[in-house]
């Protein structure tokens, strides 16, 4: 039996302003089934306490502890890899105002781009310990740019995905990874990316949510993101099909996608958690 729950946001429980087809009910049923539920996000440009409004003002109860990002991911993990930078060097924090608040409440100092560039103006640009790069809607040329120079001295980069593409209403925009890209190409580096589907977005969701791995469901719409990163992590998966990945699609993927269970909305899991 389902006892925990990590859930993706957009495409599972809502596109844009509108909440996806059962997933407030669904999540209303898990709930009351005892389960709890964290939800898990690729979006590294808002902060949890954004994320948990927006859910809110949908009908969905949900709280700040209960949204993880992968600008938290990335926090947490340059805190376990890197722990000497903590009080010491600032983190150039690159994209939203999700990864310098991430990286702030874990403990880092923190300076942006825009500050780096001011000062090389100035005085010279400081030393920077480490940089983390997410997706931001204002993210420019200065940006990638400070972050190509400070990740050519050699200090740890991370990324908090490599998501080539986002989905916007006029289509698909360039994504993290698009922007990832362009500094790997300018740097000849590769970040150490640790999102959906990488392992690290997964072992943080286990240790916040603190039920068996067996217990612990991935619900998603994207094969190659959501449950290629399940499979790999061990978990029980399913695909709810308001999002991107189709019923064919899942019956076509190859082993190491191919989910457990395939709904057309959150509702219809309910019998997994004993909800009828």
């Amino acid at each position: 039996m389902i006892s925990g729950l990590l859930c993706d946001l957009d495409g599972v429980v809502y596109r844009g302003d509108q909440a996806c087809a059962g997933a407030v009910e669904g999540l209303r049923s898990a709930r009351d089934a005892g389960v709890d539920v964290l939800f898990m996000t690729n979006n590294a440009s808002r902060t949890p306490e954004t994320v948990a409004r927006h859910l809110t003002d949908l009908g969905v109860r949900a709280e700040e502890h209960e949204i993880l990002t992968a600008s938290q991911v990335a926090a947490e993990v340059l805190g376990e890899e890197h722990p000497q930078l903590l009080g010491s060097a600032p983190v150039l924090a690159v994209g939203g105002e999700g990864v310098a608040r991430a990286l702030r409440d874990a403990g880092f100092a923190v300076i942006s781009p825009e500050e780096m560039a001011a000062a090389a103006e100035q005085d010279g640009a400081p030393e920077v310990g480490a940089v983390v790069q997410g997706y931001g809607p204002r993210l420019g040329v200065t940006d990638l740019t400070e972050a190509a120079y400070a990740v050519r001295s050699g200090v740890p980069w991370i990324a908090t995905n490599d998501d080539a593409t986002l989905p916007t209403a006029r289509g698909l925009a360039p994504g993290n990874g698009s922007l990832v890209a362009a500094v790997a190409h300018a740097t000849q580096r590769r970040p150490r990316v640790v999102g959906k589907p990488h392992r690290p977005a997964y072992v943080v969701g286990l240790r916040r949510l603190g039920h068996p791995r067996e217990q612990t469901l991935m619900v998603g719409d994207r094969l190659e993101t959501d449950i290629a990163g399940a499979r790999a992590a061990g978990l029980p998966s399913a695909l709810v099909l308001t999002g991107v990945s189709d019923r064919a699609e899942a019956e076509a993927a190859p082993d190491d996608q191919r989910p457990d269970h395939v709904a057309s909305t959150l509702l219809d899991l309910a019998g997994l958690w004993g909800a009828t």
